[in-house]
């Protein structure tokens, strides 16, 4: 058999958009990202996000193949809310990793343009981020991480 052969019945079945292209449509977007390649098909960019005028700039790092990405905040040590353990809404606090959307309810997929839902959605957070500062509400949806404290007294229920 062919090595043709084996790399063309390796990547048969593909449905989602090319990790080469989502890099190739966000530096179109976003001219001023840092860009650096992992391996053949595992990619990093690093885009600047301005949640709103008045907002700090945040370095986001986004790792992403054909089949996932996940994004970082990296320039900065993200703060927690006054009477708040933890950030809302994120797969990993030390590596504050956010959470953007729903893996099991399929939110995303690789059929999607990381430009135009999952660095959006990013700045959406961003901006709920900021606003959560000020007195640990957390505005931005999903679900309800906080439930289970005392918003008062960070005690258990």
């Amino acid at each position: 058999m062919s090595s043709r052969y084996i790399l063309k019945s390796r990547f048969r079945g593909r449905k989602g958009i090319p990790a080469l292209t989502q890099l190739e449509t966000i530096k179109e977007a976003f001219p001023e990202a840092r860009t650096k390649v992992i391996e053949r098909g595992h990619y990093e960019v690093i885009v600047p996000l301005n949640p709103k005028n008045i907002s700090r700039t945040y370095d986001v790092r986004i790792a992403f193949t054909e089949f996932g990405v996940k994004v970082y905040v990296i320039n900065e040590v993200l703060k927690v809310a006054e009477q708040r353990a933890k950030l809302p809404h994120v797969y990993d606090h030390k590596a504050q990793q956010l959470c953007l959307y729903s893996i099991s309810n399929k939110e995303w997929t690789s059929k999607q343009l990381i430009r135009k839902t999952v660095i959006p959605w990013a700045s959406e957070w961003l901006f709920y981020y900021e606003l959560w500062l000020i007195n640990g509400d957390w505005l931005g949806g999903g679900h309800d991480e906080y439930a289970w404290e005392n918003k008062d007294t960070n005690e258990l229920k």
